[in-house]
């Protein structure tokens, strides 16, 4: 073998080490992601399948979803906006909206009643009878049984106190925990298995939800997907961090301090702080993210 070519298959052979060493790389990444985290969890559920098999077992009915939406924002313009993490339809209109909050301590109950009053707001349109409002099932998943029945599966409904006769306004609030037990042996699989999320699990219960896991756990390209999300929640949290610096600068700016006076004030680099009123003065309804995210884009 020649010279040339024997380096040339040391450098081939260099190339594909180091692109397995990036792909074992991304998935140990992705490999510690479980369906109780949002994230993943709403990229999994993107998949009609998968989200008819959660949705079905957990309500217990035979929903047949047509159309979903992950990270789903509904848009307020006086007061607060909501982003639901998984918001589907089925085919005979009714609505599923499915919250992963394992480890938020919060006041899940009121958490919900905003939640189903966006969504009620977003589907009744101007002029309509309130008859049109849609049949609404909110699946509530937490790490702990906050309710206190020492079920992993609580339905709550609205009662006459005096008679317990039960008020239909159309909506299903289930509140799922991963601490209780269930009397159904197919939820408890689920709920057992949205906790472990082991890729190489079998079952015939739902057998799409764990392809859809094995796809962005084990296949090039889900994991390639996945590290995607990583990097862009990572780089929306640095961008948050420089808002907040970019947005005391600010402050300095309107004040008419010198970028010598706010980077001593600051304890900043000067060169920093003058970049930021420059970009400031050029645009002062620039928001302090846009900003931030521009000088990150910089900086990759």
């Amino acid at each position: 073998m020649k010279t040339k070519e024997r380096k040339l298959m040391q450098e081939n052979k260099i190339y594909k080490e180091s692109k397995l060493d990036n792909y074992e790389e991304k998935r140990k990444k992705v490999s510690f992601f479980h369906l109780t985290s949002d994230i993943f969890f709403s990229k999994v559920m993107e998949d009609l399948q998968s989200c008819q098999e959660v949705t079905q077992i957990l309500t217990e009915q035979k929903l047949t979803v047509k159309k979903v939406k992950t990270q789903y924002s509904i848009r307020n313009m006086e007061n607060r906006s909501v982003i639901l993490d998984v918001l589907a339809e089925d085919e005979s209109g009714r609505i599923v909206n499915i919250e992963m909050h394992p480890k938020e301590d919060e006041d899940h109950v009121r958490r919900v009643r905003y939640h189903l009053s966006s969504i009620d707001m977003s589907f009744l349109e101007k002029g309509t009878s309130y008859d049109t409002i849609p049949e609404v099932y909110l699946i509530y998943i937490t790490e702990r049984d906050f309710i206190g029945e020492n079920r992993g599966i609580n339905e709550v409904e609205r009662i006459v106190k005096r008679s317990g006769k039960r008020i239909d306004n159309g909506v299903h609030e289930l509140y799922v925990n991963f601490s209780g037990k269930t009397d159904s042996a197919e939820q408890q699989e689920l709920l057992s298995y949205m906790v472990n999320s082991d890729s190489n699990y079998k079952t015939d219960t739902f057998p799409n939800l764990v392809k859809r896991v094995k796809l962005f756990k084990e296949k090039k390209e889900g994991i390639n997907i996945m590290c995607d999300i990583i990097d862009r929640e990572r780089a929306e949290g640095k961008a948050e961090g420089k808002a907040e610096v970019i947005a005391l600068i600010r402050r300095k700016y309107q004040k008419q301090n010198t970028p010598e006076q706010a980077a001593e004030a600051l304890e900043l680099e000067i060169d920093y702080v003058r970049k930021v009123m420059n970009m400031i003065a050029a645009d002062e309804d620039q928001s302090n993210e846009a900003i931030a995210l521009q000088l990150l884009r910089e900086e990759m």
